[in-house]
């Protein structure tokens, strides 16, 4: 199962060899129902159809309301051998759909990222050190189109307030640097082309600017994100007061001081619901996370906050302390809980 892929972020501080047979998992993904592009057009991307083939039948399943698996996830190898031709693969099998994530995925080389450049642009995942990898292409745009729904209806209902993500595990720092091309100053923001439509539309102000904060629990991982992120994609933090920000925090405790977040990505496997996280999303927000145990069953979830009977990190109640809620804590019926797909992650390492 594929999330092997995000065995990027925080990582075990185990040996390589342990965590290599993780990363020669084949990666796995497929599309849930078909997702919806959110603006009417996209940066055009020209592919024959059908060049991404699914490997062989293997499929994730979760259990319908019937108690029968349902095939959810099916496993593409979205190779390319450049950039672009990796970009239309990912478009032609329908794993990515909305501009917004075409147009950000095209703006960040994934060859920045990795350790191997001769293997950037394979479907696949790629070690990156330190027990971590860089996730599969597939598994990157798959998060992305699961993510970007609530970012586009908070930019929707308050047009002039700043958008929050954390992505916990930032290990290489792809992601982060994905998701801070979404919402960086609107002024510096690119239009992607094509070939075929030089003058494509853009939609690169959809979303409203805001900050991403990258952690990783793992140090070293934390400056190879700044690392790789100042190749190419520098601005990200040096703009102003910064779009990105990175920093060596534990995973399970994220990061209160930029909460509440729209959108929370974890790239590790929780052994259970790790609830400080909940409890920085806003009202609105999702957080999409693998829950599982280290070598068990584990599946990626989807986390929407619905309610704020409990605590909401990162608000004032007015009575001085943080969450908007009276009754304080951590509510279950704040929440609402998709199971996804199944998947395979190393475990979100906690810092002692």
């Amino acid at each position: 199962n594929n999330n092997n892929n995000n065995n990027n972020h925080h990582s075990k501080k185990s040996s390589f060899s342990t965590s290599s047979l993780i990363f020669r998992i084949l990666a796995i993904t497929t599309l849930l129902s078909p997702r919806k592009a959110f603006a009417s057009s996209s940066p055009s991307l020209s592919f024959a159809p059908k060049t991404c083939k699914a490997a062989e039948p293997n499929l994730a399943y979760i259990g319908n309301n019937n108690h029968k698996p349902k095939p959810l996830m099916r496993a593409w190898r979205c190779h390319g051998s450049t950039h672009r031709e990796m970009m239309e693969k990912l478009a032609s099998a329908g794993i990515v759909k909305a501009p917004i994530n075409i147009q950000a995925l095209l703006s960040v080389d994934r060859r920045n990222y990795v350790m191997n450049e001769d293997d950037a642009y394979t479907d696949s995942p790629q070690p990156i050190g330190y027990g971590a990898t860089i996730s599969a292409p597939h598994m990157h745009a798959h998060v992305l189109e699961d993510l970007l729904p609530p970012l586009i209806r908070a930019s929707k209902k308050y047009p002039t307030k700043p958008l929050s993500i954390l992505d916990v595990g930032c290990g290489s720092g792809y992601l982060t640097a994905v998701f801070g091309r979404m919402v960086e100053p609107k002024t510096n923001r690119k239009t992607t082309s094509s070939p075929s439509s030089p003058s494509s539309s853009s939609f690169s102000t959809t979303l409203n600017e805001g900050k991403v904060y990258g952690i990783d629990v793992i140090p070293q991982l934390v400056e190879l994100s700044k690392t790789n992120i100042s190749k190419q994609d520098r601005d990200l933090l040096l703009d102003g007061s910064s779009t990105v920000n990175l920093l060596t925090r534990d995973g399970w405790k994220g990061y209160p001081e930029g909460a509440p977040y729209h959108a929370i990505h974890v790239g590790a496997a929780a052994a259970t619901f790790p609830r400080e996280l909940m409890k920085q999303l806003t009202v609105g927000g999702v957080m999409v996370v693998p829950v599982g145990p280290d070598g068990g069953t584990q599946y990626l979830y989807m986390v929407e906050r619905v309610g704020d009977a409990g605590v909401v990190v990162g608000l004032n109640n007015g009575d001085g302390e943080l969450g908007s809620g009276r009754k304080g804590g951590f509510r279950e019926e704040d929440y609402k809980v998709q199971k996804v797909l199944g998947v395979r992650y190393v475990p979100l390492v906690r810092s002692d």
